[in-house]
């Protein structure tokens, strides 16, 4: 894999200009789209992280992998606010990630798919988005990609990648719960990527085992000191618990026929076919390369294995499956500069041979419109914006408390505890189990309540509020919106909800 000065030069220029445009992109979408935590694990993200900038390395929830909290709260260090250290780690490692794949698909295809790959994901407006999002996901695609790009260098004779690739592939399981497997699949796509080299390439693997073998142990050791029990991976077993197999299958269905084809768009779907099937085409100066068809092999095992266990968490979205997307659009920027070399030939070919990449900048301009324009086009923003309104105001207003909300992004925004509904409760219900919990204000939402527990639906006008409910606030910032406070009357002391 040696190249030459003039080779390295070029590989240096290409990084620094794509990874730039990465950087604009999501600079982009961190300034045009206001931000608020948008789920619940957001939530625990940002309250780990808060654990371990105290020095706290043993009081945090277990089931919250650890790294990405760590480097937020390393980054606390420069960024006053937390929630914006954890956004600031999505956001380097959604940049970064241009690096590893174009070096990736370097090797694969030659330099100018790997151009078309890091391009697409530099401009990929579904990227970026979460590049700006207190998530784990960005910063584990960035692992994911390391990984497989170091291990297969180091399996190929270079030395320097042999202690980075276990390295990346720890911070993976360290970062998502699924990251152990994928950890544990790298051996299998390690040896057949060495099928057909001299025998030593496979020894490769050895250290490339005893320092994730030691990494594992020592982690183990941490989690007995943090949970009391030995485990490599503390968060499967609550996976497991919660295993449906009817679930699974629709799972398995929906990411397969809908996911992947949705997510990659037409553009990127039609060329990925070219990509995979289309062989040969090498061009005199290597810009163009016969496919290493060993090393898609190779990266098509973790793909397979991303999938697969992406599929015991039960739900086809899209998140779960950042980096096989990813992956496979390596094959459709092939398949681009495939059809645009080919395309040279025919009558108009200086012009068609720009179709395939202009095509796919302007599918990725397209979605990139329809997602930051709709953030200002005064309908209701894809984030919930309004438990941030809804919490402030309560912090700034109201005396401390329990709050009974079906989502807990409004507590953390006033700075209260929160609890929440059964989905099945009628109002009656939920108000006993409220006073039950001992909570002080009961908050209904239009996003979430109205069509998670539809019979609380109700509540979102006032005057149908039963008496134990007082109104103190209502908010409806944007349509479909509506956020209504109570303060909750309290109940009986020994008050049971109903079933």
């Amino acid at each position: 894999m040696n190249i030459t000065l003039e080779e390295r030069q070029g590989v240096r220029r290409d990084l620094g200009l794509l990874v730039g445009l990465g950087l604009l992109c999501r600079l982009f979408f961190l300034l045009a789209m206001p931000r608020v935590l948008d789920t619940a694990d957001a939530i625990h993200y940002v309250e780990t992280a808060q654990h371990l900038a105290t020095g706290d390395f043993f009081g945090y929830d277990p089931k919250i992998p650890v790294l990405y909290p760590l480097l937020a709260a390393a980054a606390h260090l420069l960024i006053p606010d937390l929630e914006w250290a954890c956004r600031m780690v999505s956001f380097v490692a959604s940049v970064l990630v241009v690096a590893p794949l174009y070096l990736l698909a370097r090797d694969l295809f030659g330099r100018r798919p790997a151009q078309m790959g890091a391009l697409t994901a530099a401009i990929w407006p579904w990227l970026a988005d979460y590049g700006c999002r207190v998530s784990t996901e960005a910063t584990a695609v960035w692992w994911w990609f390391l990984g497989v790009w170091l291990l297969a260098r180091a399996l190929r004779g270079g030395r320097w990648a042999t202690l980075g690739a276990p390295v990346a592939f720890f911070a993976l399981h360290l970062t998502r719960p699924e990251g152990l497997f994928i950890l544990l699949c790298a051996p299998v796509a390690g040896l057949l990527l060495c099928c057909g080299d001299e025998r030593r390439a496979r020894w490769r693997l050895v250290p490339f085992g005893v320092i994730c073998g030691g990494l594992l142990l020592l982690n183990a050791v941490y989690v007995r000191a943090l949970t009391g029990n030995v485990t490599a991976n503390y968060r499967v077993g609550f996976i497991l618990e919660e295993f449906d197999l009817l679930r699974f299958a629709h799972t398995s269905l929906q990411t397969l026929t809908d996911v992947f084809p949705v997510m990659l768009g037409p553009v990127l779907f039609l060329f990925l076919g070219v990509g995979l099937f289309h062989r040969g085409v090498e061009s005199p100066d290597s810009s163009l390369k016969t496919p290493d068809f060993r090393l898609e092999r190779y990266l098509l095992v973790f793909v397979l294995a991303q999938w697969a266990v992406s599929l015991f968490v039960l739900s086809p979205a899209p998140r779960y499956l950042m980096a096989p997307l990813m992956a496979l659009a390596l094959w459709s920027a092939r398949g681009m500069v495939v059809v645009s070399r080919q395309a040279a030939a025919v009558r108009w070919g200086r012009v068609l041979r720009w179709a395939p990449v202009g095509a796919m900048v302007g599918m990725m301009a397209v979605h990139t419109a329809v997602t930051v324009g709709s953030e200002h086009l005064g309908r209701r923003p894809r984030e919930p914006r309004e438990y941030k309104t809804a919490g402030l105001w309560m912090k700034e207003h109201l005396d401390p408390g329990l709050v009974f909300c079906r989502k807990p992004q409004i507590g953390y925004y006033a700075g209260m505890p929160s609890t929440g509904p059964a989905l099945e409760d009628t109002v009656a219900e939920a108000v006993v189990r409220a006073q039950c919990a001992g909570a002080r204000y009961f908050v209904v939402d239009e996003r979430y309540t109205a069509s998670d527990a539809p019979a609380l639906r109700p509540l979102l006008d006032p005057s149908q509020a039963p008496p134990a409910l007082r109104l103190l606030q209502g908010f409806a910032p944007y349509p479909e919106s509506r956020v209504v406070v109570y303060e909750l009357a309290q109940g009986p002391a020994r008050a049971t909800p109903g079933p």
